[in-house]
């Protein structure tokens, strides 16, 4: 049975469950842990059981002939530069996201991974949560007709209780923007759901909180090239619980969330019906289905096959977020593709 070595750097919150996805699968070996502090990767080795080396920088990890796969937990701003060196030495390449700070990253990052010819996963984890692999296969199924309009919001209270605020999650620096730092699932399933995106135009506020330094709430309008209507919003500061909203309308059918209606394929439909699967309902990452981003990442080395978050999509939803971010800054309709 085909093997890949596994070698993990930047040992925190997400870290961990990114660790337990590839130690359920029967493909992967977790090589190596890594970290800018070496004990916190020693700490995560001793919790989770695991056999494998404890590396105190990247390039040790680059470096080791038993790895194979190169999975990017480290913060933010990091990212870009550590996949790039990944796909230079060779390595396939799992990158948490955002993948990049800036157009200039993104590009870089895309160009660095094609050259290479290696296979890419990035961690919009979203894409395999049970309710929107049911809602892509309503859409593909036919069971919502063309669709017309797709809105997806993400609000998520986020402060100092994350240790993202410990390397700067709040700041224009190294967050850089709402739309990069969480904003970009909603971004993402809004793109998944709806296709290419021909224009955007956003507004972005400071509603009540004082600690940060980009605009922790928008919303954003988006023309899609094949001539439908979207939105897509994000908020930071917003006191209730997560809350991933999903509104989808067909020429046959629409969802609200968690419910359905379409004629299509239930005649006899009188009233909304209901998803009976997992939401995306919680911000916590034991919630979110990285081992099914795993699985698929494993199905695609083995078939030859890009994977599902490759960076062909996944380029598309982080030039998305780029461009919600120049709409606010520039107050100005934002044409895609984006240009320096």
């Amino acid at each position: 049975m085909k093997t890949y070595g596994v070698g993990v750097f930047g040992i925190g919150w997400v870290a961990g469950e990114h660790i337990r996805a590839y130690m359920m699968n029967p493909h992967m070996n977790i090589k190596a842990l890594a970290s800018r502090k070496k004990t916190t990767a020693q700490a995560k080795k001793d919790e989770l059981g695991l056999e494998c080396a404890v590396l105190d920088d990247y390039n040790s990890l680059l470096n080791r002939d038993d790895i194979d796969i190169i999975d990017i937990c480290s913060p933010n701003f990091l990212h870009a530069e550590e996949a790039i060196s990944a796909a230079e030495t060779g390595k396939h390449v799992v990158i948490e996201k955002p993948i990049c700070m800036n157009l200039k990253e993104l590009k870089a990052v895309r160009d660095a991974i094609v050259k290479a010819g290696v296979k890419s996963q990035v961690g919009f984890i979203s894409r395999w949560n049970p309710h929107i692999q049911s809602l892509r296969k309503m859409i593909d199924g036919g069971g919502l007709g063309e669709l017309f309009y797709v809105e997806v919001d993400y609000y998520h209270e986020i402060g100092p209780w994350w240790s993202g605020w410990l390397w700067g999650a709040n700041t224009r620096k190294t967050g850089p923007t709402a739309s990069l730092v969480a904003g970009c699932h909603a971004v993402d399933l809004m793109y998944l759901f709806g296709g290419d995106v021909e224009e955007v135009f956003a507004y972005g506020i400071f509603g009540h909180r004082k600690d940060y330094e980009y605009e922790p709430t928008y919303q954003a309008l988006v023309k899609f090239r094949s001539g439908k209507l979207g939105k897509t919003g994000c908020s930071y500061e917003n006191e209730c619980p997560y809350v991933m909203n999903i509104i989808i309308h067909g020429s046959k059918g629409s969802v609200f969330n968690e419910k359905f209606f379409t004629k299509e394929w239930f005649p006899g439909q009188e009233e909304w019906q209901t998803f009976q699967s997992t939401m995306l309902d919680s911000g916590d990452v034991k919630h979110h289905p990285f081992k099914q981003m795993v699985d698929d990442l494993a199905d695609a080395l083995i078939n030859d096959r890009d994977a599902d978050a490759n960076i062909h999509e996944t380029y598309k939803s982080h030039e998305i977020c780029l461009a919600i971010d120049r709409s606010i800054e520039t107050g100005e309709i934002v044409k895609l593709p984006l240009s320096e």
